[in-house]
């Protein structure tokens, strides 16, 4: 009987352990995925520039506008393992495109990897520098990220180096890093990666940290995507 009852009492310890561990799940799920439209039915307050890199075609209804740093290893990680599959099954399929902002949380070297990046994208390959940047990324603020390495991720992707290298180091899309992170600011950024999944009407669901393409399915779904 003692034994019986012991297991009795390992059995019900189980399926309150279950049932709490479903109930953070959902917090934290709820955490992750925050209607941002909801109190006075507040749209985005952001929009696409000249100066934005998009990934995607213009005409995509949905927006993901994704707010990063160049040596964040959230970011990173993201990156590999989620990255292929958010262009593959949500950019490429025409469900949404994909908007670049900084939010520079680390040293100077995110600040030169950005200008490199922007650089590179006045020659088309924004996007192929920004994957060769997390692909080859070393640890934050330990000196991974310089000219010489920029100038080499230039020359692998076949860039002009002598126009690669005076607009990288002139320092003209320094305004745009600082007002990107202004930005972020505004709409709530407090770290990276943060995501907005944003409809045609404006409304949107922010999503935090380096979440798996299904969340981002749900926010498009939820939002009246397919």
């Amino acid at each position: 009987m003692v034994k019986r009852n012991r297991r009795y009492r390992r059995k019900g310890k189980f399926v309150y352990l279950l049932a709490t561990a479903i109930v953070v799940g959902i917090a934290v799920a709820a955490a992750y995925l925050a209607q941002g439209s909801g109190a006075g039915g507040k749209t985005f307050p952001l929009s696409i520039s000249a100066q934005n890199p998009v990934l995607g075609t213009s005409g995509t209804q949905f927006t993901i506008y994704e707010f990063g740093d160049f040596q964040c290893p959230s970011c990173d990680y993201w990156f590999k393992t989620q990255g292929q599959a958010i262009v593959q099954n949500i950019v490429d399929t025409g469900k949404a495109k994909l908007v670049w902002r900084d939010f520079i949380i680390y040293d100077s070297d995110s600040r030169l990897a950005a200008n490199a990046a922007y650089a590179a994208g006045e020659q088309g390959k924004f996007w192929q520098f920004h994957d060769l940047l997390y692909a080859n990324q070393g640890q934050a603020n330990s000196g991974w990220v310089t000219q010489q390495l920029m100038v080499r991720f230039a020359q692998q992707l076949g860039l002009n180096v002598t126009e690669f290298t005076q607009s990288m180091n002139s320092g003209k899309y320094n305004s745009l890093i600082d007002s990107n992170y202004q930005a972020g600011l505004q709409v709530g950024v407090q770290g990276t990666p943060t995501f907005f999944v944003v409809s045609p009407t404006g409304q949107y669901i922010t999503i935090s940290g380096p979440q798996p393409e299904s969340v981002f399915q749900q926010a498009i779904t939820s939002l009246g995507g397919s």
